[in-house]
């Protein structure tokens, strides 16, 4: 692929591992009982983390791979594998259970209310459930592509399309109750299955790919090795 491909497939796949409209009905169960002023900044502050934990990993995830000796179709195929899984879990799953609200203080400004309720739920909103594993597999994976690459333009594609994204997801959760109130429960738990299912696809291809490269690149000159 050239580097257009690779920050157009990057783009999409990193907004269908997000998955902002399939945690919409958890986020507007977080914020029901605030008011309009503490939900914009708490969806300030959540999408602000979450960008902050995408680019961390983007751009140190490979220097983990090579301190712990993984080599990257290892972690293709592991990560496809989970990304088949979680794709398979977001079809099946119960896209429009809620939670339910947060004690506040009396007294406290919006950004101060914000700021409580954030703490209590940065864990597990931010991450895990948006910065899951498969989002951390997906940036790893374009960020060694970028880096196999040796490309500066696709390195800066890469970080630009993440706080890009980052940025929809902020558009997303500040207009949480309108797009329920436009798609419905039945749009949003459509809209998500078949983001589920881009999911498993992706992490079919991924273990598809990982799995060839091993086969061509080690297991297939092995062999050749032993049987000249």
């Amino acid at each position: 692929m050239n580097e257009s491909q690779i920050l157009s497939t990057y783009a999409a796949t990193l907004f269908a591992l997000l998955n902002p409209l399939g945690m919409l009905p958890v986020f507007i169960g977080y914020a029901s009982g605030l008011t309009v002023g503490v939900q914009r900044w708490l969806s300030l502050l959540v999408s602000l983390t979450v960008m902050g934990l995408m680019l961390l990993f983007l751009l140190t995830g490979t220097e983990l791979l090579h301190f712990f000796g993984i080599s990257i179709d290892s972690f293709r195929m592991a990560g496809g594998i989970l990304l088949l899984l979680i794709g398979i879990h977001i079809v099946t799953a119960d896209a429009t259970k809620g939670s339910e609200n947060l004690g506040l203080e009396a007294g406290q400004t919006d950004l101060g209310q914000a700021e409580s309720v954030y703490r209590q739920i940065v864990i597990p909103f931010a991450l895990p459930l948006l910065v899951g594993p498969g989002v951390i597999a997906n940036l790893i994976l374009y960020a060694s592509e970028a880096e196999k690459i040796k490309s500066p333009t696709l390195s800066l594609g890469l970080i630009a399309i993440t706080i890009a994204i980052s940025a929809l997801l902020l558009l997303i959760l500040l207009s949480g109750r309108f797009l329920q109130r436009l798609l419905g429960d039945v749009g949003l738990s459509i809209v998500t299955r078949i983001l589920g299912l881009l999911v498993a696809a992706i992490g079919m291809q991924f273990l598809v790919t990982g799995t060839s490269n091993v086969i061509v690149q080690t297991i297939a000159p092995a062999v050749l090795k032993i049987h000249p």
